[in-house]
């Protein structure tokens, strides 16, 4: 018995999950890139550079994260036919997820603050 009996992979989903760990990735990116912007004006002081720091060791995990992902779809490119549109897809559906969620917390966000009309009696 071999150690690869029993055991299969089911390329074309690692493609789809690569698709959703690079939109991941993109999210963070724009986040990273958001602080790196607001760092700047965060006036004097240590809090400037404490945000600097902390964009620093995102960037650092991220370039680390990207480099794995880019593996993983290396070794899978080759296994499935269409592999650039299945990556694409997940990637497409994890950042309308994202998006979507993010407008629904705004939403409710802007409901909560939002005064509530007193009904007359």
């Amino acid at each position: 018995m071999g150690m690869a009996s029993g055991y299969t992979v089911n390329t074309t989903s690692l493609a789809i999950r690569v698709g959703e760990l690079n939109a991941v990735a993109d999210s963070v990116d724009q986040v990273i890139s958001t602080l790196n912007a607001a760092g700047c004006d965060l006036g004097p002081g240590e809090i400037t550079a404490a945000v600097a720091e902390v964009v620093e060791q995102w960037r650092d995990h991220l370039g680390q994260f990207r480099d794995k992902v880019d593996r993983i779809a290396d070794n899978v490119r080759g296994a499935v036919s269409n592999y650039e549109s299945v990556e694409q897809g997940g990637h497409d559906r994890m950042m309308a997820l994202a998006d979507r969620t993010v407008a629904e917390q705004l939403v409710q966000g802007l409901e909560q603050a939002a005064p509530r009309p007193r009904r007359q009696p």
